[in-house]
């Protein structure tokens, strides 16, 4: 299965040095739906303010809420398909912190924008790539904040 969103470009993938160090890149949007939300939860964190409309809606929270690791995933992918499908990365290094700042729920509109902080060379062909990304909702309210280091391939190899 292929996504047209996820094709890589037509020359080869970028390495390190070539990231917009200090721009804030637009991500991208992602709507969020009652169904994709529960059955997101109902297999990965099932916890009744996530996939139980009657209990949530007697909770603190009024209703269902998204999981966090529901919206880090959104994170995620917007992350993929507006900046990392570009370059040459390796792998995930660290999430140094990830907070969730307010409840996502059914109806809003999610957007993403990351800021690369840095491009540190490291062994083995490799830079440490340093980001902070952002999670806002249709009010342009943040929803989750959070610092990353992904290894992705230089252009000198060791």
């Amino acid at each position: 299965m292929t996504d047209p969103d996820l094709e890589p470009p037509a020359q080869s993938l970028l390495p390190a040095e070539d990231m917009p160090v200090g721009q804030e890149i637009d991500c991208g949007s992602h709507a969020v739906t009652e169904q994709e939300m529960v059955a997101f939860a109902t297999t990965w964190d099932p916890q009744y303010f996530h996939v139980d409309g009657e209990l949530a809606a007697a909770s603190a929270f009024g209703g269902l809420i998204a999981s966090g690791l529901y919206t880090a995933s959104v994170f995620q992918r917007l992350a993929v398909t507006g900046l990392f499908h570009r370059y040459d990365v390796v792998a995930g290094k660290e999430i140094s912190s990830l907070r969730f700042l307010r409840p996502v729920r059914a109806g809003d509109v999610l957007t993403c924008s990351i800021t690369v902080r840095s491009v540190a060379p490291e062994a083995d062909g490799r830079s440490l790539v340093t980001m902070a990304g952002e999670l806002r909702n249709q009010h342009g309210r943040p929803v989750l904040e959070l610092q990353v280091e992904t290894l992705v391939r230089s252009r000198q190899q060791a």
